[in-house]
């Protein structure tokens, strides 16, 4: 088996593992932020200064509020795997932290066993992984 392949084999290994011992607000967190970058990617006039809506990617599996963003402000989020936007009022008292409030929405930190899922979810991060493992 090639190195490539077996670095992918790995990687799949360690995101099973991520989501057996993830809890389902962290996954929840983790698919929104999905969801979100494929709504930012499809999107082809996001601009600067045009705010486009994502979802709220707090732990609440009943919430599907609407985020108002612009372009830069979602990619300054989206730098760090361990971050994730949520409605003021949304944030998990346990595994979230505050990092900014501008008061629309929250940019909260995952802590704990929840930022390891949360950088092995990532699916800027797996994409990365496989464009490095195909050169």
């Amino acid at each position: 088996m090639s190195a490539p392949n077996k670095q992918k084999r790995s990687d799949r290994s360690a995101q099973a593992s991520a989501v057996e011992q993830a809890s389902a607000g962290d996954l929840r967190q983790a698919l929104f932020r999905e969801v979100n970058d494929q709504i930012q990617s499809l999107n082809a006039e996001w601009t600067a200064d045009a705010e486009e809506v994502v979802l709220c990617e707090c732990t609440n599996p009943d919430c599907q509020e609407p985020i108002e963003i612009t372009a830069p402000e979602y990619e300054t989020v989206r730098r760090f795997p361990t971050r994730f936007l949520v409605k003021p009022g949304h944030a998990s008292p346990v595994g979230d932290r505050v990092i900014i409030d501008l008061g629309s929405y929250l940019v909260v930190e995952k802590v704990g066993p929840g930022a390891e899922t949360a950088i092995r979810l990532d699916p800027r991060r797996a994409k990365a992984r496989d464009e490095a493992a195909t050169r």
